[in-house]
């Protein structure tokens, strides 16, 4: 199974250090697994007085969500024949270990794989936030209740064969 890609091409909380180590936890409350390029919403410290580093990302509660960041945790894989097999899509966040968290700013420049993206990705398409952890494609953002996270599609690369990443520029972020 391939799992989502990101690539952090131009992105602030890279070089201002508006990065976050989480630990994802799924709508039951549950510590889970999560791929990178995949949305959260990161809240409260685990356990100030034990840690005071590790914060709890959830999934989306919204689309109005406060505090998006994107995973992008470093991929690490020990097993020689998945890196030869393409190793950034082999790589998962396995459940109860720290994740990286870059928290999105306006103008950030990132690229995530199709996987992290639900629908259609073209270029000139915006991605939303949505109440879930994948990019939502649409035509225009919503504008009675705007998503909290907006971004343009303004570029595909192909990254392998028959694998896109999606160039995004972010428009909104909180």
């Amino acid at each position: 199974m391939a799992y989502g890609v990101i690539r952090s091409d131009n992105v602030k909380a890279t070089k201002d250090g508006n990065i976050r180590s989480a630990k994802f936890y799924d709508a039951n409350d549950g510590q889970a697994a999560i791929e990178n390029g995949m949305l959260v919403e990161v809240s409260n410290l685990l356990d100030a007085s034990a840690n005071r580093e590790i914060f709890k990302a959830t999934v989306p509660s919204s689309t109005t969500a406060k505090n998006i960041g994107v995973v992008a945790t470093p991929e690490i894989i020990y097993d020689e024949q998945l890196k030869s097999a393409g190793a950034l899509e082999n790589f998962i966040n396995a459940a109860g270990q720290p994740i990286t968290v870059l928290m999105l700013a306006p103008q950030d420049i990132l690229s995530v794989s199709d996987e992290c993206i639900d629908g259609t990705p073209e270029v000139g398409k915006y991605v939303l936030l949505q109440a879930g952890n994948k990019w939502k494609i649409a035509d225009a953002p919503t504008s009675a209740t705007p998503e909290s996270v907006q971004g343009i599609i303004v570029a595909r690369e192909m990254y392998r064969a028959n694998k896109y990443l999606n160039v995004i520029q972010i428009v909104v972020a909180n």
